[in-house]
């Protein structure tokens, strides 16, 4: 590898025969208007002022020598290379001088005088761009401007330079002005001879558009293979046209999360990413492979599938709009098993309708959400682990659910109810209006209700007429707070800001006038002669016997049995419950975790939390902190000699932990490091059996 300084016009742009091509593995073109505009301040300050401008490194590899032309594979610097063709064809195209139009001229392209080096189509341009941008590039600089997309980048930051260009000559400056400061850019200039390039790009630190983790992820799975230009057309591309760009991060840390233990953020799962590949023994076929069998399905969870059917992909286009994507891990699952015909559609039917049940119940009960993540990381190998559940696959989540002791268990009909008609539900805007919504469209055409808002029969304006107060009686303030965003007086309108806070018979008039497609919801609201607490209890009970119905899930034929009599589940409400138990795993914020000795289990709960947060862990070690008030054991410490310890295997730690803890003593400890961590002691358990000694 050498590294020199260069500058970009003399050693990249203007030598003749050369053609530097952006890889299929790198991203595509995006730089800013604001990018843009700086680069070009910097280049007229260069040339006003007669000094270079370093704007970073350029990182390349020959890749071959044919008709005595080079072809270089640019590693690093992709985007300022590309950024600066565009500029020197906007130069061309407002040049008016043969010698300024030679100049840009033979700058961009290479030039076969006489016709001695087979210089074709291909090979003119000195730049290739990846395949998605290389059309519009070639279309530019062929002056086939009406063919261009005009929402592309490599357009609008053409049309750009143009405006700043034609700006500045109207100011005085020529187009060599421009040139000449062009020629003042310096850069690193790094050629890799032999050297691992996926290497060296991991180490690069550009100055450019920071990396995304596709752009990591994509870089290295097509970056050291012979075969990248059809990986890309046969996997990448189909991965980036299904999932999107505004998804694709969040697919890559589904993908991983229900792959490895633990969970990757997005700042370390491209680490997470190669091990994964390197464990596993992937080759970049088969990852990819596998990585565009769950983007289909990844693309079905967030816009449908027809092969699904139409009543799965609206319980998955429920789940998205009321935000329980968390449920993608498992689906992950279940979707491989239909795909694999172990389940039928009418199966997977059900199984989407009961998660859509049980996320909105759980939504309305008011259960924490911190559990969820762990819960369905672990899901399917919790129902699933006897292979012979999946003979009664549906049966078999259904009794799980119901078999479950924490927060995540089923939530019954009448509690569900209660809520319903008691909870706040005005708050919890998306599911307000999706519920109503779903009232209202029950057994008749569908109506949209995107531009309809949420209407309060009884406003919940704190200052209500005499008119409202005399209806509702003396307790008027109580019975206002109390049901104000209840159920009960909550609708749908198209005229929520006409309606107000007018007197009930006003709006029941207005409501029983207008020609709305909202009928349901109105039915019990235009037939009263007042508006109290008894007409807002009497619809809350309606309403929710209506919802009940409609998130009603098929009971199981078959129960599966989830319980293993030798095993009991505990909580850490009382930690001498521990002593004489062999445990067999822990449940930690919904996920199901094997640990076969409490030693084992304070181990990774602490490895569990410090990837939750470090700080609260490192913060604990460098205090050489007391854990418990009443026990003088260091728990952590930065010092091997403070405790009675073996090194964590957190990486790069540094930390080591103190052993030799009794059962209960651990208990103690892990209810302490809950608190320490804010999550509540619900959201943890253990199972266990008796292993004391018979007398």
């Amino acid at each position: 590898m050498n590294i020199d300084r260069g500058r970009i016009m003399n050693d990249f742009i203007e030598p003749n025969k050369n053609q530097y091509a952006i890889p299929v593995y790198q991203r595509n073109y995006e730089w800013s208007k604001e990018q843009c505009v700086k680069l070009f301040q910097d280049i007229i300050y260069s040339s006003k002022n007669d000094t270079p401008h370093f704007c970073g490194s350029i990182v390349y590899k020959l890749l071959k020598q044919e008709h005595n032309i080079s072809y270089y594979v640019v590693i690093d610097g992709q985007q300022r290379i590309t950024t600066i063709y565009i500029l020197l064809k906007a130069l061309l195209d407002n040049a008016e001088t043969a010698l300024d139009k030679n100049l840009l001229t033979e700058a961009l392209f290479n030039i076969d005088k006489y016709e001695t080096y087979d210089v074709d189509t291909a090979s003119k341009l000195k730049l290739k761009p990846i395949k998605s941008d290389n059309a519009q590039l070639a279309l530019l600089m062929d002056n086939k401007y009406d063919s261009i997309d005009k929402s592309s980048g490599i357009w609008q930051n053409y049309e750009l330079f143009s405006y700043l260009i034609k700006n500045e000559l109207e100011n005085g400056l020529t187009i060599r002005n421009i040139y000449y400061g062009l020629e003042n850019l310096l850069c690193a200039k790094i050629k890799l001879d032999n050297e691992n390039a996926q290497e060296i790009f991991d180490r690069i630190n550009s100055t450019g558009v920071p990396l995304s983790l596709a752009d990591k992820i994509r870089n290295f799975v097509l970056m050291t293979d012979v075969k990248q230009e059809q990986l890309y057309e046969n996997y990448w591309l189909p991965i980036e046209n299904l999932v999107k760009k505004d998804h694709i991060t969040s697919f890559f840390l589904d993908y991983l999360n229900m792959k490895i233990d633990g969970f990757a953020k997005e700042s370390d799962a491209y680490d997470e990413f190669k091990n994964l590949y390197s464990k596993d023994n992937y080759t970049n076929e088969t990852m990819l492979n596998e990585l565009l069998h769950y983007a289909k399905f990844y693309h079905a969870f967030l816009y449908g599938d027809g092969k699904y059917g139409v009543n799965v992909n609206d319980y998955l286009a429920s789940l998205q709009k009321l935000k329980q994507t968390t449920v993608f891990l498992f689906l992950f699952k279940v979707f491989d098993d239909f795909e694999q015909n172990i389940i039928d559609l009418k199966t997977l039917e059900k199984i989407c309708r009961f998660l859509l049940s049980y996320s909105i119940r759980r939504l309305i009960c008011e259960v924490g959400s911190n559990s969820l993540r762990g819960l369905y990381k672990t899901l399917y190998t919790r129902i699933f682990i006897k292979q012979e559940n999946k003979e009664h696959y549906y049966d078999a989540i259904i009794s799980f659910f119901k078999q479950l002791n924490s927060k995540d268990a089923w939530i019954d009909d009448n509690e569900f109810k209660t809520a319903l008609k008691e909870n706040n539900l005005y708050r919890k805007n998306a599911l307000c209006k999706y519920l109503l919504g779903s009232i209202e469209n029950q057994g008749k055409t569908k109506i949209i209700i995107d531009n309809l808002t949420i209407e309060h029969i009884l406003p919940q304006n704190k200052n209500l007429s005499s008119d409202w107060q005399s209806m509702l009686g003396e307790n008027w303030i109580e019975i206002q707070n109390k049901y104000v965003h209840t159920l009960g007086n909550l609708t749908l309108t198209a005229y929520n800001s006409e309606l107000g806070d007018k007197p009930f018979s006003t709006k029941n008039q207005m409501l029983s006038a207008a020609n709305s497609q909202v009928v349901y919801l109105y039915k019990d609201v235009i037939n009263c002669a007042k508006w109290d607490a008894n007409t807002i209890l009497s619809r809350a009970e309606r309403l929710s016997s209506d919802i009940i119905v409609l998130y009603k899930i098929d009971e199981p034929k078959t129960i599966i049995s989830f319980t293993d009599p030798r095993y009991k589940e505990y909580t850490c409400d009382d930690p001498d419950n521990a002593t004489w138990k062999a445990p067999n795993y822990f449940v930690l914020q919904g996920e199901r975790i094997s640990a076969d000795s409490f030693a084992e289990m304070l181990k990774t709960v602490i490895e569990r939390l410090y990837e939750l947060n470090p700080a609260i862990i490192e913060n604990m070690a460098h205090n050489n902190e007391k854990i418990l008030e009443w026990s003088q054991n260091i728990l952590l410490s930065y010092d091997a000699n403070m405790t009675s310890g073996q090194d964590l295997p957190i990486k790069d730690s540094g930390i080591y932990q103190s052993t030799g803890f009794s059962a209960s003593h651990i208990i103690h400890i892990i209810r302490a490091l809950l608190k320490k961590y804010e999550i509540p002691l619900e959201d943890f358990s253990y199972s266990a059996r008796d292993c004391k000694p018979k007398s």
